[in-house]
């Protein structure tokens, strides 16, 4: 076996192993930016970058000067990072061309030392696997970058090794997104619950104090609701804290 292949197999498995519940999403990646970096020998910085409502963002780097060349990809709508995520296949680009290709991100580049870059794009399905179905599903897109400041760097065997990495990672946005909108939900539901809840005590002390039926009693509160500009749910807990202004006049 390749001492690369065996580094990578290591590392994904000190990191599987490594992996605590709770821990921040944008955490665990940069965990993970960072062993990218440690098993490339080449590799001098990596970052991660998602897209939200189809704004870029870095939600993790290993290094802070590179911020900067992520940013000029995303200010130009194009660059190394934004191919791969387009394309969903592997861009890896030196200096040189970059500054042909992309004359302002390549002169960025230059200026930070960076000399070859290599941008692996998540959540591609293989053999129709549901990775990327469940990401286009979620809306998600993005790339891992890596930076070299050594010329020529990176070759065919790093960019299938980074594959792995891209796999756990886009395994680990794709669970945290679901956690998030299994949250989201939750809190959702609680809420229309609360509120239906809210409004039926209220109704009922509108149908006590004003000798109203059911319906009669919720149109009160809708005509209330409409007449101040404030939601029904509004004027329910303001009847839940004030049951005298019900009062018929």
């Amino acid at each position: 076996m390749d001492h690369r292949t065996h580094d990578v197999s290591a590392a994904l498995l000190e990191l599987t192993e490594s992996l605590q519940a709770g821990e921040p999403r944008d955490e665990t990646l940069a965990r993970m930016a960072a062993r990218v970096v440690a098993v490339l020998p080449d590799a001098d910085a990596a970052s991660v970058t998602l897209f939200d409502g189809g704004v870029p963002r870095t939600v993790a780097t290993t290094d802070e000067s590179v911020l900067v060349l992520d940013k000029a990809q995303y200010s130009l709508d194009d660059g190394p990072c934004i191919e791969a995520t387009r394309t969903e296949t592997v861009v890896r680009i030196d200096s040189a061309l970059a500054r042909r290709r992309w004359p302002e991100f390549g002169e960025a580049a230059a200026g930070a030392g960076v000399e070859t870059m290599m941008s692996c794009p998540l959540f591609v399905g293989v053999d129709d696997a549901v990775t990327g179905e469940a990401a286009r599903h979620h809306h998600l897109s993005g790339a891992l970058n890596v930076w070299s400041r050594k010329q020529h760097a990176f070759d065919p065997m790093d960019a299938a090794l980074i594959a792995l990495f891209t796999s756990a990672m886009s395994g680990i946005i794709l669970t945290a997104t679901r956690w998030a909108n299994a949250q989201l939900q939750a809190r959702q539901l609680r809420t229309a619950l609360d509120t239906r809840d809210t409004i039926a005590t209220a109704k009922g002390i509108v149908m006590a104090r004003r000798g109203l039926n059911a319906d009669e009693a919720f149109a009160w509160l809708t005509e209330l609701s409409q007449r101040t500009n404030r939601k029904i749910r509004d004027i329910a807990t303001i009847v839940l804290a004030q049951p005298a202004i019900v009062e018929p006049d």
